[in-house]
Formats: C-alpha cells, sequence, structure tokens
C-alpha cells in the first residue's frame, strides 16, 4: 500500500544522516527513529517511490521537526480516510 497525504507513519530508519529539518524555535530537533508523524506533502503522487514530506507536532502544536524522507524510512501507522 503506498503512503499518501495525512497518513501517520512512524519513522523505521534513516537513510541520510543529517538531514535538513526546520521546526518551532525552542521545540526543534532532528528526526529519530521511532518518531511519529504525520504526511503534509506528496511530491508526486503519481510514483510511490517519491520524497514525502512529514511532520510531528508536539502536544501544543508546535513543529518538532518538518523533513522530507523516502518511502523506505516510514512504515504507515494509520491511514487518512
Amino acid at each position: 500500500m503506498a503512503l499518501k497525504l495525512y497518513d501517520a507513519v512512524r519513522i523505521v530508519r534513516l537513510l541520510k544522516a543529517n538531514r535538513y529539518h526546520d521546526g518551532t524555535v525552542g521545540v526543534r530537533r532532528p528526526p529519530q527513529v521511532g518518531d511519529l508523524g504525520t504526511i503534509v506533502h506528496e511530491y508526486d503522487r503519481e510514483d510511490p517511490r517519491a520524497p514525502l514530506m512529514v511532520e510531528k507536532s508536539d502536544p501544543d502544536g508546535h513543529t518538532v521537526w518538518l523533513a522530507d524522507f523516502e518511502p523506505d524510512e516510514l512504515e504507515l501507522v494509520e491511514t487518512f480516510t
């Protein structure tokens, strides 16, 4: 099953060390294996191998990290219907 916009995902591996990430000042940190996030952008919906932008937020709605991932780095936790 291909991952899609708004699916909840878990990071299962990090294939790229020191990847660029952004986030809210004061809570920002790099992505880690085991983190949960939400797919917020699909770069190419027609290509299941295209990168996906994923965001992890804290309980207050601040962005902990926002980064691009290869589909092989992610596993589906819950699909958005």
